[in-house]
């Protein structure tokens, strides 16, 4: 299987998209607001030792900020980065399930939620978390700008690599675990959702965790096995969408076969969605995603 930076580090179109074009719900952030995500700091550092620098003091859990339902929730990493906590707009009678979306390289939590907002059921809660990295993003007909990434990436320190990967699945768990508090969800019904390398994220986390998730949902990412200590886990029952772009020339979808191949044969109950796309998010993907989970939730 290609190595991480063939899969979903690649800077496709679909994955530089300029966060300063976000709009609609997103724009009911508090100005300022540096939010969330992650992770208590000593935590987050102690797996990215170096590849982050010094982390902020796990004192620094900050408030939570309001605005329309759409709330923002501050903690530290190596800086502040931000997470868009969003309520079920139709709650139950119970504590809500909770979706966690991960952006692909260079974009943002702001970004994610315009693309899948609509895929979020009404009866869950939603958290779209900025990556835990800031990175400088180029292209040819725009300047320069700051966008996130989950991890630092490299192909000549791999030690340094995983270590940040490391780093950055502690975070990701503060990240739900806080996000789970502010939004007052159930701990046992927690979806991870991601795209291009935040799939890379959430296919990880969840493969090293899998009783911490009901399910999780992979667009255009993949995976390495032996980044999972002990190889696949059980994973008997545990639902699992893979969305893949027929035309995507940077995860296409030869990937996804292989990978859905990798988890049914862990005993994972995969599904495997094929579409006429590149590497984005279309909005007939976010939709499938909404009534996958509605049948399995």
């Amino acid at each position: 299987m290609s190595e991480p930076g063939d899969a979903g580090h690649r800077r496709a179109a679909g994955d530089v998209t300029d966060r300063s074009d976000a709009s609609g719900p997103a724009d009911g952030r508090a100005a300022g607001a540096a939010g969330a995500a992650g992770a208590a700091g000593a935590a987050g550092a102690a797996g990215a030792a170096g590849a982050a620098g010094a982390a902020g003091d796990a004192g620094d859990a900050g408030d939570a900020i309001s605005s329309g339902g759409v709330r923002s929730m501050r903690r530290a990493f190596s800086t502040q980065v931000e997470s868009l906590l969003c309520p079920p707009t139709k709650p139950g009678d119970g504590p809500p399930s909770l979706l966690v979306c991960l952006h692909g390289q260079g974009q943002s939590g702001a970004r994610q939620q315009r693309w899948m907002g609509p895929a979020v059921p009404a009866r869950f809660a939603a958290c779209f978390p900025d990556g835990f990295y800031p990175m400088e993003v180029r292209r040819p007909d725009r300047g320069a700008r700051i966008g996130r990434a989950w991890y630092h990436y490299s192909t000549v320190d791999r030690q340094g690599f995983l270590a940040s990967l490391d780093g950055a699945v502690a975070a990701l768990w503060l990240t739900v675990d806080a996000a789970l508090d502010e939004l007052g969800a159930d701990p046992g019904a927690v979806w991870l959702a991601g795209f291009s390398q935040g799939a890379y994220l959430a296919a990880v986390a969840a493969l090293r965790q899998p009783k911490r998730v009901a399910g999780f949902v992979l667009q255009a990412g993949s995976f390495r096995e032996d980044y999972i200590p002990g190889g696949l886990p059980d994973l008997e029952g545990c639902p699992v969408l893979l969305q893949h772009g027929e035309r995507d020339e940077a995860v296409g979808p030869e990937t996804g076969r292989t990978n859905a191949q990798l988890l049914e044969a862990a005993g994972a109950d995969v599904t495997l969605q094929l579409f006429d796309a590149g590497h984005v998010i279309t909005p007939e993907m976010a939709a499938s995603v909404r009534a996958w989970l509605e049948q399995r939730a």
